[in-house]
């Protein structure tokens, strides 16, 4: 029997994040590796999605080792480079972005109670309300082809005993995952960083 691509257990994930709690920015950059490794996980035919949340991962983590004491805290690098030449602003975005979509892709998963075996839907829909408004058409085109071959639901997380555990530990990596991304949400609003630019 196939092991299955995805052991949710394994994944240490994002830390928890307290309400008046800034991020941690090593952790965050440490788990949002995890998430990409774990994408990475779906095929080949996902590569552009890895390569780009690895790209902008490296860009955060450039930013971070020029300064480790003042950018301890992912709050302060973003909101000290939106004053100054903003390096991060954008990277920080899209990876923001990207991370909304798995975040929505795993929900839909999680919440499906008939267990759908094709998870085509599933990420078409995460797809279309988080990355969608953000990319031109070619782009869109790109991604429909892409999320075509998406694995199926045992595929990722096996079954049985295997699907009911990764899902227990799916969500309880979802949790502090969104705390973040609110966070981060809450921090480009309050600083009036969102953009509406097409990639």
């Amino acid at each position: 029997k196939m092991e299955p691509k995805l052991s949710m257990k394994t994944v240490k994930g994002y830390p928890d994040l307290p309400a008046n709690d800034k991020i941690n920015t090593i952790h965050f950059l440490n788990a949002s590796r995890e998430v990409v490794a774990a994408f990475e996980s779906f095929g080949k035919l996902f590569k552009p999605v890895v390569y780009d949340m690895n790209g902008n991962i490296e860009k955060l983590h450039k930013h971070y080792i020029q300064d480790k004491m003042g950018n301890q805290f992912l709050d302060d690098m973003l909101v000290n480079d939106a004053r100054n030449r903003r390096l991060i602003v954008e990277p920080l975005l899209w990876l923001k972005r990207a991370l909304e979509m798995i975040e929505a892709f795993f929900t839909n998963i999680l919440n499906d109670n008939s267990k759908q075996e094709d998870l085509r839907q599933h990420i078409r829909d995460a797809y279309k309300c988080t990355l969608q408004p953000y990319h031109g058409w070619i782009v869109q085109e790109a991604f429909s082809v892409i999320y075509r071959w998406v694995p199926t639901r045992s595929q990722l997380f096996g079954q049985g005993a295997k699907h009911s555990e990764n899902m227990q530990y799916l969500e309880m990596f979802l949790l502090p995952l969104r705390a973040h991304l609110q966070r981060l949400n809450n921090l480009y609003t309050a600083h009036s960083l969102h953009s509406t630019k097409k990639a």
